[in-house]
């Protein structure tokens, strides 16, 4: 017979016991569970790596890029375009430009004409950078949110479907792009147009060798390119669906990779020119005659110009380049596009052919001597010019359509006034670096212009894509006047 004390310690050990097996057997379980539990970490990592340069390249590119609008309410059809261009990629450029245009134009947006006419928008209009680079859903997300447009400030989000007719305005021209992902040399950018009909289209960019292909190179089979968009670590989907190797083209593999690593955007030397054409932009020259002037005067000028980032056209005197070459070479040195205002400002339609031909030959002479081996453009003295000293100038005569009468006036007040009450798209103005209260007045001007919507540009950026002609005469560019510039009137050429 068990005594108490015994049976006691029985049923304790009996309980330890059973304790015991139970840790051994739940230490054993993790152990079995654990060797046969995937290894996420590594997967998990990679993927937090990748949303993070991502994010960052997104970041990067929304620092990088320019807005653009045009959008006119009064315009047959109505155009509603928001764009970003960006410094440096010339390619990228140029193929939004050029497709823009053709949709304008297919559209009919060109009002019967050979050429788009440039709308003056507020700058108001344009987006905030980031609305060219919205942040895309979490990976887990459907695709289709992917990539959605941000509006311009104050005009309620829309975003229809690239393919949908739902929303679509057959009298308006709706359209802009976006960054669909970004990552070492490469961007993929989306086109997307929302009425009058709907269509999309991808480009991609090396941006090292600044070349612009569409989309479609990245694939070994068709797609459509509405169907194209990215995570939020910016891998590529076709459809929400992570797109395979398989489906990738030699280079579509290569970019791939590519967009999981930091980007690397190029560095242009000067930012001051628009990313766009004056094709497409409401542009105007803002040019100067008769210096160099006093050193002070024209250093004035040049920080004014400096300050607000753009390029002016000077068109200098011969002789006053001899008198200060140090003046007129320091404005070289700027980056501005400088010219030639023959040597003594003679008034060429009273002067000898033979006299002009030494005018204008000599003030080239001296600039060249100054490094400036373009050939300068001429803008006669008084914009005096008839036949028989236009055919003896023998190439073009830059003339122009706002005259602020600074030169006569020498009022700030007034130069300012006239500048935005008479300058629009295409305009060619007039003022002279040699008078203190015209550059008093500089800052004044600068701003009118830019907060007409108007791109200051330099004479040749503002007649880019027509071709001078040997004594014709340019005043202006667009459909604005019958003396301006355009691809059905290219110049003017005195009777």
């Amino acid at each position: 017979m068990v005594s108490l004390p015994d049976r006691r310690d029985s049923i304790v050990y009996s309980v330890f016991a059973l304790a015991s097996a139970l840790t051994l057997l739940i230490l054993l379980s993790g152990s079995i569970v654990s060797a046969h539990r995937p290894e996420a970490s590594a997967t998990d990592a990679t993927i937090s790596a990748d949303r993070t340069t991502a994010e960052a390249n997104r970041d990067r590119v929304s620092a990088a890029i320019r807005s653009y609008a045009v959008v006119s309410e009064k315009r047959s059809p109505h155009l509603n375009i928001h764009v970003f261009g960006l410094p440096g990629a010339s390619s990228l450029n140029s193929a939004i430009e050029s497709r823009l245009l053709d949709r304008i134009e297919h559209a009919h947006g060109f009002d019967g004409r050979a050429a788009f006419e440039p709308v003056q928008t507020a700058p108001v209009h344009r987006w905030p950078t980031t609305g060219f680079t919205p942040p895309v859903p979490a990976s887990s997300a459907p695709a289709s949110e992917a990539g959605r447009e941000v509006p311009e400030v104050g005009r309620a989000p829309a975003t229809p479907s690239a393919r949908g007719d739902e929303n679509s305005d057959h009298n308006s021209i709706d359209l802009s792009n976006s960054v669909l992902s970004a990552g070492g040399h490469y961007l993929i950018t989306a086109l997307r147009q929302r009425s009058p009909h709907p269509q999309t289209t991808v480009l991609l960019t090396d941006l090292e060798a600044d070349t612009t292909v569409d989309a479609q190179k990245l694939f070994s089979a068709r797609i459509d390119p509405a169907d194209l968009s990215a995570t939020d670590t910016g891998t590529l989907t076709l459809a929400g669906e992570p797109v395979e190797r398989d489906d990738l083209s030699a280079l579509g593999r290569h970019v791939a990779a590519a967009l999981h690593t930091p980007l690397e955007l190029p560095q242009p030397s000067d930012q001051r020119s628009p990313d766009f054409s004056c094709a497409l932009l409401p542009c105007t020259a803002l040019t100067y005659d008769d210096g160099p002037g006093d050193a002070e005067t024209e250093q004035a000028l040049l920080d004014a110009a400096d300050a607000a980032n753009i390029r002016l056209t000077y068109f200098l005197l011969g002789r006053n380049i001899d008198e200060s070459p140090d003046v007129a070479a320091r404005i070289i040195a700027a980056g501005h596009e400088v010219d030639n205002h023959t040597y003594r400002h003679l008034s060429l339609d009273r002067t000898e052919s033979a006299t002009i031909r030494h005018e204008v030959n000599r003030t080239q002479k001296s600039l060249r001597a100054l490094g400036q081996n373009q050939h300068a453009l001429v803008r006669p003295p008084y914009g005096a010019l008839d036949r028989r000293s236009a055919h003896a100038l023998a190439q073009p005569a830059i003339v122009w359509d706002v005259d602020t009468g600074d030169w006569q006036d020498k009022d700030p007040k007034k130069t300012v006034s006239r500048v935005k009450s008479k300058t629009r798209p295409g305009s060619v103005v007039l003022m002279h670096s040699i008078h203190a209260s015209t550059v008093e007045a500089a800052p004044a001007v600068f701003s009118a212009v830019a907060d007409k919507g108007l791109y200051a540009v330099t004479v040749r950026e503002l007649f880019a894509g027509i071709d001078w002609e040997p004594g014709g005469s340019y005043f202006c560019r667009g459909y604005a006047d019958e003396l301006c510039s355009n691809p059905e009137h290219p110049s003017v050429h005195k009777d």
